[in-house]
C-alpha cells in the first residue's frame, strides 16, 4: 500500500460564511463543492469543509485542531493578521522547536500554522 495525500475534515454550522472565511480571509484555495461539502486547499495541504446539512458523518463544530507546516511563518502571520483572521494564540518561538501562531474559524475550528526554528543553544 502506498498513501498519497489525506484531508482533514472540519466541520462547520454556517456552511458558507466557513467557506468565505477558508479562502478570503485564510487564503485558502477552491477546490471543489458537493452540497454542503467542500475541498480547499493551500499548496499540498488540503483540508474539507462539512456544513450541518451535509448528510454524511457528523462530528461536533469546533472540535477540529490542525497543525500546518509552512515558510515564511511572519509574513502569513501578518497577512491573516491584516486579513482579520481570528488569532487566538500570537506568533512567538516556542521552547518545542517551533516558530507558530494559531487561528480560530468562527465556529472555533483551530488551525496552528508553524516553522520550526533552530533549538536554542543551552
Amino acid at each position: 500500500m502506498k498513501a498519497f495525500s489525506s484531508a482533514t475534515v472540519i466541520h462547520v454550522s454556517d456552511f458558507k460564511s466557513a467557506l468565505d472565511y477558508y479562502t478570503r480571509i485564510l487564503g485558502f484555495t477552491f477546490d471543489f463543492e458537493f452540497g454542503e461539502y467542500a475541498g480547499l486547499f493551500i499548496d499540498e495541504v488540503f483540508i474539507h469543509i462539512s456544513g450541518s446539512e451535509n448528510p454524511g458523518r457528523k462530528k461536533p463544530t469546533g472540535s477540529a485542531h490542525l497543525c500546518i507546516d509552512i515558510d515564511q511563518v511572519d509574513e502569513h502571520y501578518q497577512r491573516l493578521t491584516e486579513n482579520g483572521a481570528i488569532i487566538s494564540v500570537t506568533l512567538e518561538d516556542r521552547v518545542y522547536g517551533m516558530r507558530d501562531f494559531a487561528v480560530d474559524d468562527p465556529d472555533g475550528n483551530t488551525l496552528v500554522f508553524g516553522q520550526a526554528i533552530a533549538p536554542p543553544i543551552l
